[in-house]
């Protein structure tokens, strides 16, 4: 799928080669005009030279650099990623087969977690970033888009990040959790047809040559498609009032997603000067949401129940090797304490969940006076 954009890339910067090579050269020039003017002026001053100076370096910050482009990034730090979209007028796509990047946001190089460009690059809020050791960037408008296919467990990994979760990355992205073909698959698959690959080819390379600049025209909705939309968001409110509260954070962004589609498919079929979408292309637009919809919703339900399924399991392999059929539950806490369990009352949860499945029955005994109650005793099923 992403072979085509790398061969645009490619044949984009080949293009361009002679005219980066020719700004590389006329830069330099001028750079060795300006450095020979002030090892002049070191020695003997004068007002034409310094006349001269100030027009060179006038003349040099009206000719930006020229740089091959980059449009797709992989393996790059929050840091590397902002000075590649600096460099490319703000729009990048991270397209990654593993899910490391996710690592690199939570501080691998860092000991912090950086997220700030993800999470203006996908707003399209301004990122200006001044460093003691390297140029100011500006990027009035960027576009950061991500391409990620990654395993379940990294899915848990993130969600158990708070900064991530707290500050909404995680809500920004569209999930697709399609099930398994393990076990039905046939070696002798039928290629995707020549026809349908050059015209994938085709589409791709039309829009990623659509001009990037100053031009920049605005979509917008018919009278029809923003009554289809209202009518939609209505109903998406009552969704969130009610079963969609489990997502709240990733569903309330959902409508926005929904127009962003909406603008991806005017753009991949639009005409000349086109810039209304349709009714027609919103319905469209919504049907691929509610696949979305329906997909995050079994993405965050499997990344809370894997770890809650990981906890139980470590409190039963801590049962098991104490070899105990009745333990008080704050002795098991001491046992357990660390990663999972970190203050008591985050134990209650698990053992809830273990006792509800038939593993252990708690017995809470009976309080009588006042002062500190007595421990919860925890019976172990010998079957467990």
């Amino acid at each position: 799928m992403t072979s085509v954009l790398y061969e645009y890339e490619q044949e984009f910067n080949r293009s361009r080669a002679l005219e980066v090579r020719q700004n590389r050269q006329e830069r330099e020039a001028i750079e060795r005009q300006i450095s020979g003017l002030k090892k002049k002026l070191e020695s003997k001053g004068g007002r034409e030279m310094e006349l001269e100076l100030q027009q060179l370096e006038g003349q040099l910050a009206d000719m930006p650099e020229l740089k091959p482009v980059r449009f797709f990034a992989d393996d790059c730090s929050s840091e590397a990623l902002t000075s590649l979209l600096a460099n490319n007028g703000g729009i990048l796509s991270v397209i990654s087969a593993e899910g490391g990047i996710f690592d690199i946001m939570a501080g691998r190089y860092s000991s912090k977690t950086n997220i700030d460009v993800w999470l203006k690059g996908h707003c399209g809020d301004p990122i200006y970033v001044d460093r003691m050791s390297r140029e100011a960037e500006c990027i009035p408008h960027p576009a950061l888009s991500a391409i990620l296919t990654i395993q379940p467990s990294v899915l848990t990994e993130i969600m158990e990040n708070t900064t991530m979760t707290g500050r909404g990355l995680i809500a920004r992205f569209l999930y697709a959790s399609p099930p398994s073909k393990i076990g039905n698959r046939i070696f002798r698959a039928p290629p995707v047809s020549a026809e349908i690959s050059k015209a994938y080819r085709r589409l791709a390379f039309r829009l990623m040559a659509i001009p990037v600049g100053d031009d920049v025209q605005t979509l917008h909705l018919s009278e029809k498609a923003l009554e289809t939309v209202d009518d939609y968001f209505s109903e998406h409110e009552r969704y969130l009032a009610g079963e969609g509260q489990a997502i709240a954070d990733w569903a309330s962004k959902y409508i926005g997603a929904v127009l962003r589609i909406a603008g991806l498919l005017h753009g991949a079929d639009m005409e000349s000067g086109d810039y209304e979408i349709s009714a027609s292309t919103v319905c469209k637009a919504i049907e691929i949401g509610k696949y979305f919809l329906a997909h995050s919703s079994y993405a965050y339900s499997m990344m809370g129940g894997d770890l809650n399924i990981k906890k139980a399991k470590f409190v039963l392999a801590k049962l098991s090797k104490l070899g105990k059929s009745e333990i008080k539950r704050s002795e098991l806490f001491q046992a357990c304490r660390g990663k999972f369990f970190q203050k008591t009352e985050e134990l209650f949860p698990t053992l809830d969940l273990l006792e509800e499945h038939g593993y252990l029955r708690q017995l809470v005994p009976e309080r009588s006076g006042s002062g500190r109650p007595p421990d919860v005793r925890i019976l172990v099923n010998p079957a467990a």
